[in-house]
């Protein structure tokens, strides 16, 4: 039996199944899809996510799949600069999303986790002990059961149907136009978008000679099945940036309409959703599928800590604390950028003016750059904790330790950084230079020494920070790991 069964083999689903594998969890997830999909509309990896996946030992192999952009360009007037974020990634990456699949599903299968295709998800029950999940196969229904469910199966999410969740919310913009296109000439930015009048056109490169072109125009709103033509999409793009830049060979085609949805809940007793299953954005700022793998990257070793039992109480909670408010952020940020790049002829005077007085603030200027990249994204700090209490970690600097460690968790270390120090899955605790502790003996964590002073910082297996002191005792440091890890309880999940 599956302790957890995950349902939809996407980014958010394929993420949570390898950190769950990761961390000696059984774990099966369901795609409805038989084949592969072709069909790629997230193109863009922002700078968290990037963090992320260098945490997970993934992050240069996905980089080297697509192409940096360095800058956003706002309406033509604002310039949103990543290349001053904090980050060992400060741009994003534009790529397919199946190159970011792929990744994540060989990482998953290595891990051991069990990926199904073709299996569909037609109800679940559950009870005190477990969920019964009924799969749809070619084969014919089976009932499979786990400890808990994770929804990761989109926007029609079947799980979230299955628990009978509202999923309030509107629809934001219909008959947006996709294509995957070669141009005879590369336009002079990255990234190009503007909007004219009733016309709405973003072109962006995926680094091998394609380009992905979104286009919108107010006055030809056709449902998502009616069919959509290179030279339909060509005349938007003339229209909204005054070139096609010599559009051709387009390899697909696509029109949908975008929601903006969030559920009330992302957990019903041993039933949780993430990803576009619990939140659905607009494409503006290019953050619905980073904000899934960070629902992923938050919710997996929750999970995995609650079934080996050595979660505090209320750990599995905290994913709905934490997450909750990310969802309905983004959704706001991203529902500003869209109403900004669609608004009425006559609204753009006053659009555009006001955009040129927010390009000359700096601090507004860090704030976009922050949240669009979702470095600026942390959790609520307990009150009376320390400053860096729910923030993300920074990628600090380690130093080399001693080859003869006297506890695991103080096994010796070649230097690095604290994301490289992350990828066994474990929490991570950082000794900043000077500190007067030794490292051994602090039971459930890894220890790692920083070659940069600083707080003594008790960083999360999703590289948030979840405990911090300027020079504690030891005794507090280990109050600080004890709100965090409690010893396991009998007959639970064993770790790796």
């Amino acid at each position: 039996m599956s302790e957890v069964i995950v349902v939809g083999a996407g980014p958010t689903g394929l993420l949570l199944a390898g950190d769950l594998a990761q961390a000696g969890i059984a774990v099966t997830l369901l795609e409805r899809r038989s084949e592969e999909s072709n069909l790629t509309r997230a193109f863009a990896v922002h700078a968290r996510t990037l963090e992320m996946l260098d945490a997970r030992g993934l992050a240069d192999e996905l980089i080297a799949t697509g192409q940096r952009v360095p800058e956003l360009l706002l309406l033509r007037r604002v310039r949103v600069e990543l290349s001053g974020l904090p980050s060992r990634f400060p741009y994003l990456v534009v790529t397919p999303q199946y190159h970011t699949e792929r990744l994540l599903t060989e990482r998953a299968v290595r891990l051991g986790a069990r990926i199904v295709g073709g299996a569909e998800v037609v109800a679940l029950r559950q009870d005190a002990d477990g969920v019964d999940v009924d799969v749809r196969t070619a084969d014919g229904t089976q009932t499979m059961r786990a400890a808990y469910v994770v929804g990761t199966d989109g926007v029609r999410s079947s799980v979230r149907a299955a628990l009978g969740l509202p999923f309030p919310g509107r629809s934001a913009i219909r008959s947006v136009m996709l294509a995957d296109v070669k141009l005879e000439q590369a336009p002079a930015d990255v990234l190009t978008v503007n909007t004219a009048g009733d016309a709405f056109a973003f072109l962006a490169p995926f680094g091998d000679g394609w380009y992905r072109v979104i286009a919108w125009s107010r006055d030809d709103q056709q449902p998502d099945r009616a069919p959509v033509t290179i030279d339909e999409i060509r005349s938007v793009v003339v229209r909204a940036l005054g070139t096609d830049y010599g559009m051709h060979d387009a390899r697909w085609v696509s029109r949908f309409h975008s929601d903006e949805r969030q559920v009330p809940s992302y957990r019903v007793g041993r039933v949780l959703l993430a990803g576009d299953a619990a939140h659905v954005h607009s494409p503006a700022g290019g953050m619905g599928m980073n904000t899934g793998l960070q629902d992923a990257a938050n919710l997996g070793w929750k999970l995995a800590a609650t079934l080996r039992g050595t979660a505090p109480a209320g750990l599995l909670d905290s994913y709905q604390s934490e997450r909750h408010p990310v969802g309905r952020t983004v959704l706001r940020l991203s529902g500003g950028l869209l109403r900004a790049g669609t608004s009425r002829p006559w609204q753009l005077p006053a659009l555009r003016a006001a955009a040129s007085l927010a390009s000359r603030s700096n601090t507004i200027k860090r704030r976009a750059a922050g949240l669009v990249s979702g470095i600026a994204i942390g959790y609520q700090r307990p009150s009376g904790a320390h400053a860096w209490t729910g923030r993300r970690a920074p990628d600090l600097p380690l130093a080399a330790t001693p080859a003869e460690p006297l506890t695991a968790s103080a096994r010796p270390s070649n230097g690095g950084r604290l994301y490289e120090a992350l990828r066994d899955g474990d929490f991570v605790l950082v000794l900043p230079d000077g500190a007067g502790l030794d490292g051994a003996g602090f039971e459930g964590v890894r220890v790692v020494r920083s070659t940069v002073p600083g707080p003594v910082v008790l960083v999360r297996p999703d590289g948030y920070i979840g405990w911090a002191a300027d020079a504690p005792s030891r005794s507090a440091v280990e109050a600080g790991i004890a709100g965090w890890i409690r010893p396991a309880t009998p007959g639970a999940s064993s770790s790796r």
